[in-house]
């Protein structure tokens, strides 16, 4: 009988769309998820949208819109973004749905015998939405926004928080799997130690919220009513057949900065209702850009998108899943996203794939036969050590281990291909040709499979090319990698596409400047200092905000085009010599000459960004990033429509 598992994820803010430190997570859920899945599980994966935040409430406003009719456009726009991704999940809850919030009152029914009436005055943070004690801050800031929290007085309704401390620290020493990993638990258990105070769980004065049942001129607190999601979203309050099914959660995956609502908050809310609790917190570690963390709020973002446009979904989840220890932080950098592509994916995979199937192709017309019961010790042997190991590590959230693993077998089948030399053995032994070939493409099919949860959309094409279908689940695990288990007798191939086609650092640094996130890209590195700079806008109309003085920091100029050449061995390039006023001349380097012959860029006027970290490109130091417009696949250079003179500021 399949075993049930139930994984959660933090809900989102809707006042912006989401960064890569939020895909980060919901990608790693889906692992998990995936996973499961091919154990044979009866899996649950929720997800959704946290909509009753004041955040979202002034982005509305912001628009100009009513905030339900925002978090429906949102809604669409944060489903394109996981579709996109390849997360899978299989409800997406908002907390304004008519199910939530009848579970979220009858929560707070049961709630009601440690729940009273007082006043709060305090620290209260408006972009974490959070109460904040003094001991919580940073020189007087909150500690993960750096931002000084306002000081508020109200009157509402408080939980009896502190009196669940002695049964939150005996559950929490009794059941070890409970807050994971070990650094998470020893950061509550100190928390817990160090005394717990009653916590205030309604907001006044704001009616975008759902009403507190015992007095509905307050609305319950947005924290509160987001926890709660994790029961609803499996019928708490409105269909009990289902609770009962899948209740308790297995693993809520959440950020460690959400630990304390999560692993104190959270287990003593559901104490007092009497609900059992989940049987398993995990705190992940943050996302960082060049070591600085992921925070919109501060305007520090990579859009996820930006990566799987160019690299395909399949590639982002692998770097993420694979760069670092899960449950550490992680630092997104373009150029160790470019180094794991190129090495271990377009190099070691899928050179693997396209090696093995052109030479089934071309030495055995497309067609080996199953030899699984004449292989030899040697990958057979590798393959199952591995397909133990990745089993183990994926239930101890642990996917970069288990990539390592998986990626021991990849390299023991190229270096398999190098000593058996099959283009020699097409000259005078078929047998032992044929042999090898599907030795080979049965440790690819091991790989694939084992891969599948993380690279869902790749691993589905490679099995495609060997002339076999997916469907996880299906067939039990221990069938499917049974050496050989995957096939019939014979074994049709057609060599498809390059899997992870290579790319050059032209080609990076024209669709890093050109199209997509330039000034994130060029100060990361691969799209270097040059290049024009798109609208950042994605389907739909999101984009992400800036502030005025995040504006301002910009400094926008106009330059004058001295010299122009396309530079050598590259067809997008351009390298020009620009005068931005007085004694101000640089050179830049960007992908325009396609659009703009280098002869036609002389003496034209245009607007840089004249304040951008210098970066190389080609081995050539770009100084300046210049602006542009691309759309339908035409660019167009900003030029102004005046006769203005170089260094003019740009406003």
């Amino acid at each position: 009988m399949a075993s049930k598992f139930y994984i959660t994820t933090a809900i989102d803010y809707v006042n912006s769309a989401p960064h890569i430190g939020t895909a980060y997570e919901k990608i790693s859920a889906d692992v998990f998820a995936r996973f499961h899945r091919l154990l044979g599980d009866d899996v649950f994966f929720l997800m959704g949208n946290d909509e009753h935040s004041l955040n979202v409430l002034r982005a509305a406003r912001a628009k100009g819109m009513d905030p339900t009719a925002y978090c429906d456009e949102m809604e669409r726009v944060f489903r394109r973004i996981w579709e996109k991704l390849e997360v899978s999940f299989d409800r997406f809850i908002r907390t304004t749905e008519p199910d939530h919030v009848k579970g979220l009152s009858t929560l707070f029914r049961a709630l009601e015998h440690d729940i009273y009436r007082g006043h709060y005055e305090g620290h209260y943070c408006e972009s974490c939405e959070a109460f904040l004690q003094e001991k919580d801050l940073v020189d007087g800031c909150c500690p993960t926004h750096g931002t000084k929290p306002a000081w508020i007085k109200e009157e509402n309704y408080f939980f009896r928080l502190s009196k669940y401390a002695d049964r939150l620290l005996a559950h929490i020493e009794a059941n070890p799997e409970f807050i994971q990993p070990e650094s998470r638990k020893n950061e509550i258990l100190q928390l817990i130690r160090g005394g717990l105070e009653d916590i205030s769980i309604t907001r006044a004065g704001t009616d975008w919220g759902v009403p507190l049942p015992l007095d509905e001129s307050q609305v319950i607190y947005v924290w509160v009513d987001a926890l709660t999601n994790y029961v609803t979203g499996v019928g708490y309050g409105h269909d009990d057949e289902l609770f009962r099914r899948w209740w308790p959660a297995d693993v809520h995956v959440i950020g460690k900065d959400i630990t304390r609502f999560h692993c104190v908050i959270w287990p003593s809310m559901l104490m007092s209702a009497g609900v059992e609790l989940p049987k398993t917190i995990y705190g992940h570690g943050f996302v960082y850009f060049k070591g600085e963390k992921l925070s919109k709020s501060r305007g520090v973002t990579v859009d996820p998108l930006e990566a799987a446009d160019m690299f395909g979904p399949s590639a982002l989840r692998y770097f993420l899943m694979r760069e670092g220890t899960y449950g550490r932080d992680v630092d997104f950098t373009w150029e160790q996203f470019r180094v794991r592509y190129d090495s271990e994916l377009a190099n070691d995979l899928g050179n693997l794939v396209s090696r093995a199937t052109a030479m089934v192709g071309k030495f055995l017309g497309g067609e080996v036969r199953n030899l699984a019961s004449s292989s030899g010790d040697a990958l057979p042997s590798l393959a199952a050590s591995v397909r133990e190991g990745v089993t183990a590590d994926m239930l101890a959230y642990a996917p970069q281990s288990a990539l390592a693993r998986i990626w021991e077998l990849v390299r023991r089948a190229n270096a398999y291909i190098e000593e058996e030399k099959p283009w020699v053995l097409a000259k005078g032994d078929r047998e032992r040709l044929e042999q090898v070939l599907f030795d080979v493409l049965e440790a690819i099919r091991q790989v694939t499979v084992l891969s599948w949860s993380v690279m869902p959309g790749k691993c589905e094409a490679i099995l495609g090319e060997l002339g076999l279908s997916f469907a996880p689940g299906d067939v039990p695990i221990d069938e499917l990698l049974r050496w050989g288990g995957g096939w019939g007798d014979t074994i049709r191939v057609t060599k498809g596409e390059a899997i992870f086609p290579k790319y050059t650092d032209e080609d990076l640094a024209a669709r890093f400047d050109v199209v997509s996130g330039a000034a994130k890209a060029a100060a990361a590195g691969p799209a270097g200092g040059g290049g024009a700079r798109a609208d950042d806008t994605r389907e739909g109309g999101e984009s992400t905000m800036v502030t005025f003085q995040q504006f301002k920091e910009l400094d926008l100029k106009l330059a004058k085009i001295l010299e122009a050449e396309k530079v050598e061995g590259t067809t997008k390039l351009v390298l020009m010599k620009i005068d931005l006023g007085g004694d101000d001349e640089r050179q830049m380097v960007a992908g325009i000459a396609e659009s703009y012959p280098a002869a036609d860029l002389v003496g034209k006027t245009i607007v840089v960004v004249a304040n951008l970290e210098p970066a190389k490109i080609r081995g050539i130091e770009s100084q300046a990033m210049l602006l542009a417009a691309v759309g339908d696949g035409a660019l167009a250079l900003v030029v102004p429509d005046k006769d203005l003179p170089p260094g003019t500021g740009v406003s």
